[in-house]
């Protein structure tokens, strides 16, 4: 599955199962896949490209830029960044590790990308990068961010997961879910009367799911991201229910990094051929070898 390419010229939101799942690997080899269709753009919704993750003290990858990369970083960042660049814009409001700055890089370097602390912040962001000719722009990190800007921007998320035999069960269920919102159809205004559906605003948690009556088997929820309900949970709800989301982003892919597991072993938990066509499996393999 060769997928890389239907991202061109989308908001790419790339968010995981867990930290340290290999999101920032797939942002610097979905770039580099990229180059030469047209300027891109990154950040993150936390921070990414540090020499350690800040809370674990862990190794990171670097985010690798290039020529003509628009990139929002913080202002303390770019004291230790070897990139030469073009500042574009200093942000008014602060972030917990600085103001945020939208810079064009001049030359390759090692980035540090941060990012907004609020989806108002991140719509004027989005803006400005395409303002200032970003064509394909990635966000890294933070699912509950897609469907904010889905109106605007036309978001497309990529699901990275980190398998190990620990997470197996947990991690197969929590792609199957993902998948399987990712095929609820959108609820279109006038498509049911008054009286034939039932709404939940906010998160659709256990406790708020509501009771089905006969006039009411439609419910239709904000979003994937409000589903806060384990895999089983969510077959009993569409057992009772039709379910429709009133936005949502379009899923591309699931990156899949498998470490002392099997890709049998793996896939048997999933028990769906259409879900594994939609997998791409360990792209460190493929970072690796210089891609």
């Amino acid at each position: 599955m060769d997928f890389i390419h239907e991202l061109k010229d989308r908001t790419v939101f790339i968010v995981g199962s867990q930290k340290n799942a290999g999101k920032t690997t797939f942002l610097n080899y979905a770039m580099n896949r990229l180059r030469g269709t047209g300027s891109m753009g990154a950040f993150s919704i936390g921070v990414d490209g540090e020499e350690k993750d800040i809370i674990f003290g862990t190794l990171k990858p670097h985010v690798r830029a290039q020529r003509g990369d628009i990139l929002l970083c913080s202002d303390s960042s770019l004291k230790h960044s070897d990139l030469s660049c073009e500042i574009l814009n200093v942000y008014p409001f602060n972030t917990a590790i600085g103001k945020p700055v939208l810079l064009r890089a001049l030359r390759a370097g090692r980035a540090e990308i941060s990012g907004p602390e609020n989806n108002s912040q991140l719509s004027e962001i989005l803006t400005d990068m395409r303002r200032h000719g970003a064509g394909t722009i990635f966000i890294d990190g933070a699912a509950d961010r897609t469907t904010q800007v889905a109106q605007e921007e036309k978001p497309v998320f990529v699901y990275v997961a980190k398998v190990e035999p620990e997470n197996l069960d947990l991690t197969a269920s929590e792609i199957k879910l993902v998948w399987a919102t990712a095929g609820v159809p959108l609820w279109k205004t006038g498509d049911r009367t008054e009286n034939a559906f039932l709404s939940v605003d906010g998160a659709l948690t256990p406790e708020k799911v509501p009771p089905r009556t006969e006039n009411s088997t439609t419910l239709i929820v904000e979003d994937p991201t409000k589903i806060f309900l384990s895999w089983s949970e969510w077959q009993a709800l569409n057992a009772r229910f039709q379910v429709f989301f009133r936005r949502k982003p379009d899923l591309a892919a699931f990156i899949v990094n498998l470490y002392n597991v099997s890709r049998r072993e793996f896939e048997k938990k999933l028990a769906s051929p259409a879900l594994t066509e939609r997998i791409v499996y360990n792209p460190y393999q493929i970072t690796a070898t210089g891609c």
